[in-house]
């Protein structure tokens, strides 16, 4: 059992302008939050806008933002007996690359993440509801509660290390640990075990990064006594969803018979290079980034595997608990509802992830996270609105990103995927 209360329990609740939503919520000791400048209102708060001169400025649009957006999660992580130092994994997302700077040089500060900082990935997306945001942030925190040794801890790392650095490479709490898979080195950008040449037609850049991407989770998780058929869920982001077949190659093997829940996720780049639009290695671009939740052996808990909607599509489980969070994998409408009606494949995407909680001891009502990928910003309404129909008070917090291209099931227009707390596990 985690540290802190073992109810569900929500903060910073947004409910106007067609907005449902939690800044955070908590369970078991696990508070998951959004951050995205968003105001009571459910719009774009004039605190999150640069002030003139600086309006057509990009960079002080990501630190004005990111300001916004820290100081709200400073204010009502607390409520749930966390704060900003307790976070323990962001997923960071950004409309332009150019944000990233304004995003590290506002948040990694020591008024919100100055050491022991947390686990961390950052992709560019395409937009952000709502309109004119340019940065948003989910992910999570721990609520610690140091008599039980509920605490973070930092596996094989010293401290002295940690300091300074931007984010940690792995964190652990309680039956988890946490880690981020970059093909990448902090000399050349590509790690020169992952470039693939590009003066013949031999090879293949997402294989390359992801056969990688397999020994060196390899690597990590044998220090924590793992394997890569301990972890429980990944968000896996790919600059082009069609590189999925050969990511599934790759892993497929290594993840076992009973594979992580996961959510493919696609981006526009990563951290290399720095230059908007570059593809490819011969640009010297990455295809893909992953970051991972694990089961840590030897702590007391089992890793469930529940089956349900999703299952088998690809390398993936439907849903997997450890403790008391059931991650639910990335789910879609059916097929004759594509392209004729949003709210129908909203509720298909929504009764599928009904039928996973069943069968993992839970309900959609003890959702913690919902997240969701959409074609178009004005989506984010219908799945507000389908969300108020499931969970009609006490909503989860809602991370909501447009999609930049087509999903991995190209016709669909919504992705829906969620963290539901089990009570009582």
């Amino acid at each position: 059992m985690a540290g802190g209360s073992t109810k569900r329990a929500v903060a910073g609740v947004i409910d106007s302008g067609g907005v449902y939503a939690s800044r955070a919520a908590s369970g078991g000791g696990y508070v998951f939050l959004t951050g995205t400048p968003i105001d009571e209102t459910g719009g774009l708060p004039a605190a999150a806008q640069p002030p003139a001169p600086y309006q057509g400025s990009e960079a002080a649009r990501a630190r004005t933002q990111t300001r916004y957006m820290m100081d709200s999660l400073k204010a009502v992580l607390p409520q749930l007996g966390s704060s900003t130092s307790d976070l323990v994994q962001l997923e960071n997302y950004v409309g332009l690359k150019t944000h990233v700077d304004g995003l590290f040089r506002t948040a990694l500060t020591p008024a919100y993440l100055e050491q022991d900082r947390p686990t961390a990935a950052t992709a560019q997306v395409g937009a952000f509801f709502p309109p004119g945001a340019a940065i948003s942030v989910t992910g999570f925190a721990i609520a610690p509660d140091e008599a039980s040794g509920f605490v973070r801890e930092f596996p094989g790392s010293d401290p002295a290390q940690r300091v300074g650095r931007q984010f940690n490479e792995m964190l652990a709490v309680g039956p988890y640990a946490f880690t981020t898979y970059f093909p990448t080195d902090n000399v050349t950008g590509i790690h020169p075990e992952v470039r693939t040449e590009d003066w013949n037609w031999r090879g293949s850049e997402i294989r390359s990064e992801a056969e990688y991407g397999v020994k060196v989770m390899t690597e990590k998780l044998a220090n924590l006594g793992a394997t890569l058929a301990d972890i429980v869920n990944y968000t896996l982001f790919l600059a082009d969803v069609g590189d999925l077949y050969e990511f599934d190659l790759a892993f497929g093997k290594a993840l076992g018979d009973a594979p992580a829940s996961r959510t493919v996720i696609p981006a526009l780049g990563f951290a290399t290079p720095r230059r908007e639009g570059a593809l490819g290695h011969a640009e010297g671009a990455l295809r893909m980034e992953a970051q991972f939740r694990i089961l840590r052996p030897g702590q007391g808990a089992e890793r469930v595997v529940v089956a349900g909607p999703g299952a088998g599509f690809g390398v993936q489980s439907a849903g997997v608990r450890v403790g008391p969070l059931l991650w639910l994998s990335g789910q879609y409408g059916e097929p004759a509802n594509f392209g004729s009606s949003l709210d129908a494949e909203i509720a298909d995407a929504f009764g599928k992830l009904e039928a996973v909680c069943a069968n993992g001891g839970t309900s959609l009502p003890n959702l913690l996270r919902l997240r969701a990928v959409v074609r178009h910003p004005d989506d984010a309404l219908a799945v507000f609105a389908a969300l108020r129909r499931a969970v009609p008070k006490d909503p989860p917090a809602v991370s909501i990103i447009v999609t930049p291209s087509v999903l991995p099931v190209p016709e669909a227009s919504v992705m829906i995927d969620g963290v539901a707390f089990v009570e009582g596990a």
